[in-house]
């Protein structure tokens, strides 16, 4: 099993953002390096905040949906729609080369070495959501799940998802599956090529283990052990 962790960091380096504090509690899936554990499994964590460098975008700009918004590999807009920081072709360049190409060059080889002892590779993609849709979110204004699960057309097979829907529906929470977030991530190389990859996405809303500060609520050890509990059944089955 592979636990691939993109969002949980708040590290900007030296680089300028306005309102950088308010933008990284809004975009941050906060804790998730934390909340998402299983000592089976490998871990592939970005280090820098989304806010630098998105890995889960399209390098290419014109293949991302999100770049209309100014959130493309590199966020020049915030969650308002207002301007966050200015990135010239060269900050681009940089940044997708020395951050961007290493982290999907770490869960690609991550994915081979699973392979190279095993018959499958399972990726978790973990990840949290906001309780409110920002303005540049499908379901603004629109009650959202407690749990949301992305699968993938190719990688996701039927008995992976109703395991973890079935399992977080046992708990009382309210899933969703590609709703409001759709996919999970799988290496290029991987994509559509390779049917022993396999993938699912699990976002948890935030409401369930943080407050509107980002600080933890009484919640958040329960949940933690809930994911570990469901994150060692599906390594088991998988």
């Amino acid at each position: 099993m592979i636990l691939h962790i993109p969002h949980s960091s708040t590290d900007t380096l030296d680089y300028k953002f306005l309102h950088k504090e308010r933008e990284l509690l809004r975009m941050t899936d906060h804790y998730t390096d934390d909340l998402y554990g299983c000592a089976d499994a490998k871990r592939v964590v970005f280090e820098l905040s989304r806010l630098v460098c998105d890995v889960e975008r399209f390098q290419d700009d014109e293949q991302e949906p999100m770049s209309r918004f100014g959130m493309g590999v590199c966020y020049t807009k915030n969650s308002e729609g207002n301007k966050l920081r200015v990135v010239t072709d060269a900050n681009k360049e940089y940044i997708i080369s020395n951050y961007y190409i290493p982290h999907h060059h770490e869960l690609s080889s991550a994915v081979d070495d699973e392979l190279a002892h095993s018959t499958k590779a399972l990726i978790i993609d973990c990840h949290s959501f906001p309780d409110k849709a920002y303005r540049f979110n499908n379901d603004f204004n629109q009650k959202r799940p407690d749990i949301c699960i992305g699968t993938d057309s190719y990688h996701t097979p039927k008995g992976l998802l109703e395991e973890t829907k079935k399992y977080f529906l046992s708990k009382g929470y309210v899933v969703q599956v590609n709703k409001p977030y759709s996919g999970s991530i799988v290496p290029m190389k991987h994509y559509k090529k390779d049917k022993r990859v396999l993938s699912i996405m699990i976002e948890i809303n935030r409401k369930l283990y943080m407050d509107e500060h980002g600080f933890k609520t009484e919640h958040y050890e329960d949940l933690k052990e809930e994911i570990h509990e469901l994150l060692i059944h599906l390594n088991h089955l998988y």
